[in-house]
């Protein structure tokens, strides 16, 4: 590729691989997280249907790039891939759980998700609390499950997720301390990038890759996810008006490409990956950041899943 100090595959060779696995695992795991979340008899009847909503399990799903990651991961680390299945599933409910808390009230009081009424707006602000709680207990008992790795995974998703984590990065957000720079702004990063991170990292625990492995794709995933939300950023601004296509727009795309850009150079020094399962990682970052590294001129285009994430 233009600019990158490594060689790469043909792009028609990347993009069949990538579709191919996008078809085929893609709806392997809408069907899996349609059935995750057991629903008890006796609840409030809006409480699962705010369920399946926050889940898109009947539309709406967003991009799953995070658990697309996550199986793609446990393939490349020459894994079984259903090994990792678990962790997929606990990266969507987790992402979901920060969804419905993000929205409510007394944190952005957003009142539309995915083109749908926010949870709270459903069930109130109780109920989407609890519904959110019961999605990360629901992510503990899965990643806890996991033969072998199970303890190993629940305290590095509980990191993930917790005051040092999302959490921290959320209270960070909250205040706006993290426009002083420092300390606050790389805790303020941890609300995307702690997600991510153990979206990949996870799937090198769950099938057993070795520590220089594990090391590596935790890196690639948290740079990732920076790039990600510099580019989502941009585009929800530009959509908002608070700037154009001008030189002031263009800067958060352009470190969204150069943190691309160090990403997938992250991934190609990572050991212990196959050659097929590492171009599959690099298609799904490219999409999934929404910036092409060889064109710094282009614009973002975050609609490449065909839908929002």
């Amino acid at each position: 590729m233009t600019g990158l100090p490594f060689p790469s595959v043909p792009d028609t060779k990347r993009a069949e691989i990538l579709e191919g696995f996008v078809r085929t695992h893609r709806a392997r795991f809408e069907a899996a997280l349609a059935e995750v979340l057991p629903m008890p008899e006796g609840l409030p009847p809006a409480l699962p249907r705010a369920a399946a909503a926050a889940l898109g399990v009947k539309g709406n799903p967003g991009s799953r790039w995070r658990p697309l990651l996550t199986l793609a991961a446990a393939r490349a680390c020459g894994g079984d891939d259903s090994s990792a299945l678990p962790v997929a599933l606990a990266v969507e409910l987790t992402h979901t759980a920060s969804l419905i808390l993000d929205d409510l009230p007394s944190m952005d009081d957003s009142s539309l998700r995915r083109s749908r009424a926010a949870t709270h707006l459903e069930v109130g602000t109780g109920g989407a609390i609890l519904l959110a709680l019961s999605l990360l207990g629901r992510s503990a008992e899965l990643l806890g499950s996991i033969p072998r790795s199970g303890g190993a995974l629940a305290a590095e998703w509980g990191g993930a997720f917790g005051i040092a984590g999302m959490c921290g990065g959320q209270a960070v957000d909250l205040t706006g301390a993290f426009a002083a720079g420092g300390s606050p702004r790389r805790l303020h990063r941890k609300k995307t990038t702690g997600l991510s991170e153990f979206a990949l990292k996870g799937a090198a625990i769950a099938v057993g890759a070795p520590q220089a492995t594990e090391s590596g794709l935790a890196r690639f995933g948290r740079d990732l996810g920076w790039a990600y939300q510099l580019a989502d950023d941009a585009d929800d601004w530009a959509e908002d008006g608070q700037f154009g296509k001008g030189p002031a727009g263009r800067a958060p795309r352009r470190q969204s490409r150069r943190l691309l850009i160090r990403s997938l150079g992250t991934l190609r020094s990572t050991p212990g990956l196959d050659q097929e399962g590492r171009t599959l990682l690099e298609a799904l970052a490219e999409r999934t950041a929404g910036v092409d590294p060889e064109r710094p001129e282009a614009e973002p285009d975050h609609q490449r899943w065909g839908m929002t994430a």
